[in-house]
């Protein structure tokens, strides 16, 4: 399961700032009250999550270079901001607000019943955590009122597009999300879209060229993007970089053993990789993993042309795993604008507050290429850039689309007189 809610991270940033007090507050026929906070709670929680990300956070150094956020250096003014909060809901948006300082949408305040909801059936069967049905955590989520049409829309399907962009030449195919089974999605839903993309891969013998367009995708499921590239390589396909993890922190060391994750010393890091990769590496980080992917051709494809992917700064998490597969195997050309990053790695940790309930979400690694580039810092960058990536329905006016037909020399205008 790939960093499984991260179909909805870019929307977390527009869900209204969740209400949380001693009012009465009714959930299906019940009444939940929620006692304040004091201060000294308050002050306790913050502490335990700023020692938490200050000891298992990848991004601390990454955040100063690319956003000058000295995120540690800030501790007094964000415990000011937490003692200054009056009630609970304060003290929610100084969290919110705090979080939002480390300048990363896999990390962030689970900040809505709704939001609790989706993660709770998303990881309850994993094992991974044993605080979801803590009476803390469900009291204060039973108590939130938040933006459920914000949180819910991110869940809908939307439809795959698969159509020649020139006849019998170039194929098109639009992945909008990388959807797993979650929210609204079905096993159904996946199946009906892979028959879709590989009834029509089935036609591009002779084309050309084909493109993928993943503009505005945000993430879902590695195992989406995998299949769609199973049906298209005719031959076995693998990737491989590695995940730099601080599991000398407690909860990040549980984490990855439940996880049965096996990792090895930094020290054993490949020493050709720190050319490349961030110095903070060899002395922040304590372990490491070889990441590889490995993706099988399902033996049917016909399909010999070149590949393209259309990228933008909305690719993010899995669908930036596709976009790093792409560039660094040579599967595909990237064609658009630098990615939004944090693909590559595992699904980010969550912990708890123990005095409010108040559950929070965190970057668990750092994602180095084979070459050992840090990919949150530096995201992807495509072969081509373009300066207007914007995706539009005609494809003459789609800046992206032309530029593929310009390295396929080919005039989309003749072709279609």
């Amino acid at each position: 399961m790939r960093k499984l809610i991260s179909m909805i991270l870019i929307s977390i940033m527009c869900i209204s700032l969740v209400s949380c007090n001693d009012t009465e507050v009714k959930e299906t026929g019940e009444i939940t009250k929620v006692k304040q906070l004091t201060k000294k709670e308050k002050i306790k929680d913050f502490e335990y999550m700023f020692k938490t990300i200050e000891e298992a956070y990848p991004f601390l150094e990454v955040n100063k270079r690319v956003n000058n956020v000295d995120w540690v250096a800030n501790k007094e003014e964000y415990l000011e901001k937490i003692k200054n909060t009056t009630n609970d809901e304060e003290f929610i948006g100084a969290i919110n607000q705090i979080l939002s300082e480390l300048n990363n949408d896999h990390t962030h305040l689970v900040n809505s019943k709704e939001l609790y909801e989706y993660f709770k059936s998303g990881y309850n069967q994993t094992g991974w955590y044993d605080f979801f049905d803590d009476e803390k955590v469900v009291s204060r989520y039973n108590s939130m009122k938040g933006n459920i049409e914000n949180t819910k829309n991110t869940m809908v399907k939307k439809d795959v597009i698969v159509k020649d962009v020139v006849d019998k030449k170039v194929g098109y195919i639009y992945l909008p999300q990388m959807y797993g089974v979650y929210g609204d999605i079905t096993e159904k839903d996946i199946e009906s879209d892979m028959k879709i993309i590989g009834d029509y891969i089935d036609t591009l013998e002779n084309h050309k060229a084909l493109i993928i367009d993943i503009r505005g995708n945000s993430g879902g499921s590695d195992a989406y993007w995998r299949s769609v590239v199973s049906k298209i390589v005719s031959d076995d396909i693998e990737n491989k970089g590695y995940l730099a993890f601080r599991s000398d922190s407690k909860i990040m060391k549980d984490y990855l053993d439940k996880r049965n994750i096996i990792v090895d010393s930094i020290e054993n890091l490949p020493k050709d990789l720190l050319e490349n990769a961030p110095r903070e590496v060899m002395t922040d980080f304590s372990e490491f993993m070889e990441s590889k992917v490995v993706i099988e051709s399902d033996n049917n494809s016909k399909f010999e042309g070149n590949i393209y992917l259309l990228v933008d700064g909305m690719v993010y998490s899995s669908s930036e795993s596709f976009a790093i597969f792409c560039k660094d195997s040579g599967f595909a050309t990237l064609i658009g604008e630098r990615t939004g990053g944090d693909g590559g790695g595992i699904d980010p940790i969550l912990f708890d507050l123990e005095n409010s309930g108040l559950i929070v979400r965190m970057a668990s690694d750092m994602y180095l290429t084979g070459q050992g580039i840090c990919n949150e810092e530096f995201k992807t960058t495509p072969d081509y850039k373009i300066s207007n990536v914007t995706r539009t329905e005609n494809f003459e006016d789609d800046k992206c689309i032309q530029k593929v037909l310009e390295l396929e020399n080919i005039n989309l205008t003749k072709e279609s007189e």
